[in-house]
């Protein structure tokens, strides 16, 4: 795209850019018609503190975050295809579908059958899955725990009561990549870390943008010169990659952002919204019989918003329920919907639904953030475009750090 400098996407070769724009001008005189950077106006901005301040972010926002970068774009590529792979590798949990008219088993039995295979812990919660209605996983964790943390996954046949023989999600291969890619198996001080690293990626965008806007009106999209040099070709192929995958990522890195950040929101929900709900109900006396009410607990939720299904079953006296309450999860029908949650506090004694209420802004956030970061709700065409434009990103990152590399020899050698 430019003649003598990347564009916004490159995490590092701005200083290749601009001294490979000196450099060029003394040896060959660019074409008047392929560039204006020699314009008055140009010139003029390229001597401003704003360019010399946004060429200083862009450089070494792009340095920091490109190793980093790479990781990510070669993770986010297997995660964008985790579900064929988990079938590939036999790592998808197998439940035999139904006879058609095949009555669902009693929550609480099924229940009951996931504690038999470790019956020293207690049953906390239970995910619904969507793409697979035959088959639930019940959160077993320690008697005295409240998170999932210590959480043990038991897959059972929805429809037969019976457990079925998987794998913990959070040791497959696709898990262990998944935790690579948000949180560098550090918890929650590496999704921190991965939000700073989202941050950089944003910020050297933006600069990008900033210092090498004006150096690209008037030019041939996508002009790459074969025949003046291995550096400027390769700096042309970025700079025409670089234009393609910019709004990419751009959502990418702010969709990033967000995920980082969803464990901390959560926590703020938790000080906030549930604390509240806890204080709203503390009167009442705390839960002291079983699971009789489970099933009735569910029902009453889906028949307080007609058309909404369970997705998950929070347990009372877990992080995310009052001492009293199933919290339950449930999910629209169309559209959005099917991604944002509204929050049903349901009585385990005699299913009365309390309360629901939507999600507060900043988890609307975060809930939405993940199919845009990951691609996965378009089915198979998306997410082949998702992986191409991760994969330019790859080469935008690679290319832009050897274009920075390549510079620093003939930078030493013009000082001598």
């Amino acid at each position: 795209m430019t003649v003598d400098a990347p564009v916004a996407t490159d995490p590092a070769a701005c200083a290749a850019a601009i001294g490979q724009t000196s450099a060029q001008s003394r040896k060959t005189p660019a074409p008047k018609e392929a560039t204006q950077s020699d314009s008055p106006r140009a010139t003029r901005f390229t001597t401003s503190r704003t360019f010399r301040t946004a060429l200083w972010l862009h450089r070494w926002t792009g340095l920091i975050a490109a190793p980093f970068f790479l990781i990510l774009c070669i993770t986010g590529t297997i995660l964008i295809f985790h579900h064929e792979i988990d079938e590939a590798l036999g790592q998808d949990a197998h439940v035999e579908a139904p006879a058609p008219g095949t009555p669902e088993r009693p929550l609480a039995e099924i229940v009951t059958a996931a504690l038999a295979t470790a019956p020293e812990r207690r049953p906390l919660g239970m995910v619904f899955d969507a793409d697979h209605p035959e088959r639930v996983m019940v959160a077993l964790v320690p008697a005295n725990e409240r998170g999932f943390d210590a959480a043990q996954f038991v897959t059972m046949d929805l429809f037969r009561g019976t457990p079925v023989a998987s794998v913990d999600p959070r040791w497959t291969p696709t898990g262990l990549v998944l935790r690579l890619h948000a949180n560098w198996f550090l918890d929650l001080p590496g999704e921190l870390i991965g939000g700073v690293i989202a941050v950089l990626v944003v910020v050297c965008l933006v600069s990008g943008i900033v210092v090498y806007g004006p150096f690209i009106k008037g030019l041939a999209l996508g002009e790459v010169r074969r025949k003046r040099g291995r550096r400027l070709q390769q700096r042309d192929l970025h700079n025409l990659f670089g234009t393609i995958a910019l709004g990419w990522t751009l959502l990418v890195g702010a969709t990033g952002i967000a995920l980082a950040l969803g464990n901390i929101a959560l926590k703020v929900w938790q000080g906030t919204e549930l604390q509240r709900l806890a204080a709203a109900y503390a009167r009442e006396a705390p839960l002291s019989s079983g699971l009789s009410s489970l099933d009735a607990a569910r029902a009453a939720a889906e028949a307080a918003r007609p058309g909404w299904r369970t997705t998950f079953i929070l347990f009372p006296g877990s992080d995310f329920s009052t001492a009293r309450h199933y919290t339950i999860l449930l999910v629209g029908p169309v559209g959005l919907q099917k991604r944002l949650f509204e929050i049903a506090l349901v009585d385990a004694v005699d299913a009365r639904v309390d309360e629901i209420t939507q999600l507060p802004w900043y988890l609307v956030v975060t809930q939405i953030s993940q199919p845009l970061h990951f691609g996965d709700y378009g089915g198979l065409p998306l997410k082949l475009f998702w992986a191409g434009c991760a994969w330019l990103a790859l080469f935008i990152t690679a290319n832009g750090a050897w274009l920075w590399w390549a510079r620093r020899p003939r930078k030493r050698s013009r000082a001598a």
